[in-house]
């Protein structure tokens, strides 16, 4: 009987531990005004009309060729990326008041990111000086989910990205 409780109890710690590598964040908290795949008229409904539209046709091997859509907002305050007609990548670039689900946004802390949302699964030095904190990254699942990425410059958050990997 003790064999069976010291077995089922390193069964239960391995797993336990295992889940804890990898921050998974549903899709419902992957988003910044919009989640990833809103469509044209979804994202004018909250961010407004853009005040720049940039269209660029993209020959992908893996994607296809598509129309790359951008709309941008404020002084690329806010750059939101379609495929085609739906949303894979949405940014804020400045503290203009847009926030996650969880409450991250530019200008805030990093403890606060922390506070929020744990651990990263992945930190790595960025372009510009910055520290990507990247969360949801799940490279067992060949499910496209979406990321968020957090930025950080001098101990504060200076962009947020949430995007299709």
């Amino acid at each position: 009987m003790k064999k069976i409780r010291i077995i089922a109890l390193c069964f239960i710690l391995l797993f336990g531990f295992a889940s804890l590598t990898h921050a998974e964040l549903p899709n419902n908290r992957i988003a910044l005004g919009v989640q990833l795949g809103a469509r044209f008229e979804q994202v004018k409904n909250v961010f407004g009309i853009p005040d720049r539209v940039t269209k660029n046709e993209v020959k992908s091997e893996a994607y296809g060729d598509f129309v790359e859509t951008t709309f941008i907002y404020g002084n690329n305050s806010i750059v939101v990326k379609f495929y085609n007609e739906d949303a894979w990548r949405i940014e804020s670039n400045s503290d203009n008041g847009w926030r996650t689900p969880d409450g991250v946004m530019v200008g805030m802390p990093l403890q606060g990111v922390y506070d929020r949302l744990g651990k990263e699964d992945i930190k790595s030095p960025a372009e510009n000086g910055e520290t990507l904190y990247w969360y949801n990254h799940d490279t067992r699942s060949q499910d496209n989910r979406g990321n968020l990425y957090v930025f950080v410059k001098n101990g504060r958050v200076s962009r947020i990205v949430i995007a299709y990997q």
